[in-house]
Formats: structure tokens, C-alpha cells, sequence
């Protein structure tokens, strides 16, 4: 039995706040399980992968063969980790070839249901021999859609897309290199087009472009304080320094400016000294 992926279709939308993720307890534990405790990959084609726009502005995603998900030309196997009679594991394999020769099977693909509803929740992709994953897929609050997909090169992470609103499509995307956060692209009015680019250096915020006027470049730029923590969005006075490289493309950052040196605060006036009021005459 191969588990239910229809999705239902929604007609409310959710609100998100920047770096804040609203989901259930369950959905955290579907994150949190997917991606220390559980190993491999997966995905349910999406129209237009990931729906974005025919005049998107985001870097294209890494190449992933998802037809290593189909049962086609697969031998499927099965697990009722919950006893209740229903599989909620589904491991794919495919026939491949040792290197001797040898007909062997090979993992391409498993897929998780996590909360026993019969729909996935967790699905992952596996490279060629079967050892590394290539795409991961979760859905974060179970109605049957997936919403943050992550993609790895050479058994890295490299890049994670994340639907915000659950309306089916990305709109904010992390990047990586050597499995280091380099840049964070925001599409901030779901028109399918990144209108904000946050660049990291050392772990740290360094700097923040957006695009005000539609050009899907970047025309203002925001550089962080000195002692940002990762994911702050205080803007500062100041011009920015030539973004990061990171996976895909980016918006080209205006020229280095130092920023203003710090002004010192003028001194503290000393209190005046209370007076004590003259005695009064004797009589």
C-alpha cells in the first residue's frame, strides 16, 4: 500500500512574522526529527516547482531526479513502526550495480508518516549509491502540503526553501556554503520575486538589501550594528560591503563605505548642591 499524497485545497492563509515559525508542537517535532534524527530524502513533484514566477528573480535549485520516489521499476518495503496494522514507512529500491558488477539494490528513496494519518509527512531523495541525500521535504503541519524543502550537494546542505504562508509556493530561502548560513533571500510580498537579501559573515548579520521599487534589484541597503545576533533586522546608518558569495546569484552591493565613527555622549552636567535655608531670627 503506497501512501495518500492528494492535497486538499486551502482557503485561508496563515501569517508570518520574519525568523518566526508558528506551527503546532507536533510540526516541530516533524523539523526536529527530520533533520537530526531521521537520514534521507524526497519530494512530491509541485506544479512549477515550487510555483515561483515565470519573471522570478531566485536562483535556481539544485537538480534533483524525482522519479526516484515512484514505485515504477522499484521493489517497495514497507514498516508499521506503531503496530496498528498500517505502514508508515515506505523505503524505495532500486537495481543497481556493485563495483564488480553485481546487481545490487539500491535506496533511492523513503518516505515518512509521522503522525499516522496515512498521509506523508517526511520525504527524502538518495544519491546513486544510495549513502547520501539529495533533497529533503517536510510537511511542518500536517495537512498533507509540504512546506520547507532542503537541498544537499555532496551530502551538504546547501540550500533550504521555506513557504511561510502556505499558499504552496517559496518565499524565504537560505543558503549555505560548507553547511554555513551565507545568505537569506525573503519574497515579502508573495509575488514570487525576492525583494529582501540578508548577507552573514562569520555567522553574524553583516548587512540587508532590499528592493523598493519592484526592479527585483536591490536600491537600499541596511548594514547591522556591531554585535548583531544572526537574524536581526535592525537597520543602521552606513553603507554595506560587497555581499558574500553564496550558492546561486545575487543583487551586486554598493561600493565599501566605513561607517560613521561613534559619537560620545557630552559629559554630565553636576548636580547642583541643595542649599540649606538661613535659620530663622530668635526672638
Amino acid at each position: 500500500m503506497l501512501p495518500t499524497t492528494l492535497r486538499q485545497p486551502r482557503f485561508f492563509s496563515r501569517r508570518f512574522a520574519p525568523f518566526t515559525m508558528k506551527t503546532t508542537a507536533a510540526a516541530a517535532a516533524v523539523l526536529g526529527l527530520g533533520l537530526t534524527a531521521l537520514t534521507g530524502c524526497g519530494s512530491t513533484p509541485r506544479k512549477d516547482d515550487n510555483g515561483l514566477a515565470a519573471n522570478s528573480n531566485v536562483p535556481a535549485a539544485p537538480s534533483v531526479d524525482r522519479s526516484k520516489c515512484s514505485d515504477k521499476g522499484k521493489q517497495v518495503i514497507t514498516s508499521d513502526t506503531n503496530q496498528d496494522k498500517q505502514p508508515d514507512v515506505w523505503k524505495f529500491f532500486a537495481t543497481g550495480t556493485d563495483s564488480a558488477g553485481q546487481a545490487v539494490s539500491v535506496l533511492s528513496c523513503k518516505q515518512v508518516d509521522l503522525n499516522h494519518d496515512g498521509k506523508v509527512d517526511i520525504v527524502y531523495y538518495y544519491d546513486a549509491s544510495g549513502a547520501q541525500t539529495t533533497l529533503e521535504e517536510f510537511d511542518l503541519d500536517f495537512d498533507g502540503k509540504f512546506d520547507l524543502t532542503v537541498y544537499y550537494v555532496n551530502g551538504k546542505k546547501v540550500r533550504e526553501e521555506l513557504d511561510t504562508n502556505y499558499d504552496q509556493r517559496a518565499d524565504l530561502w537560505k543558503y549555505y556554503e560548507d553547511e554555513k548560513l551565507v545568505r537569506i533571500e525573503r519574497d515579502t510580498n508573495y509575488d514570487g520575486k525576492v525583494d529582501e537579501w540578508q548577507y552573514y559573515e562569520g555567522g553574524k548579520l553583516d548587512r540587508i538589501g532590499y528592493d523598493t521599487s519592484g526592479s527585483g534589484r536591490v536600491d537600499k541597503w541596511d548594514r547591522a550594528p556591531e554585535g548583531e545576533e544572526p537574524g536581526a533586522e535592525a537597520p543602521a546608518a552606513g553603507g554595506a560591503a560587497p555581499p558574500a558569495t553564496g550558492s546561486g546569484t545575487g543583487p551586486a552591493a554598493p561600493p565599501s563605505l566605513s561607517p560613521p565613527p561613534p559619537t560620545s555622549p557630552p559629559p554630565a552636567t553636576p548636580a547642583a548642591k541643595p542649599t540649606t535655608p538661613p535659620a530663622p531670627p530668635k526672638k
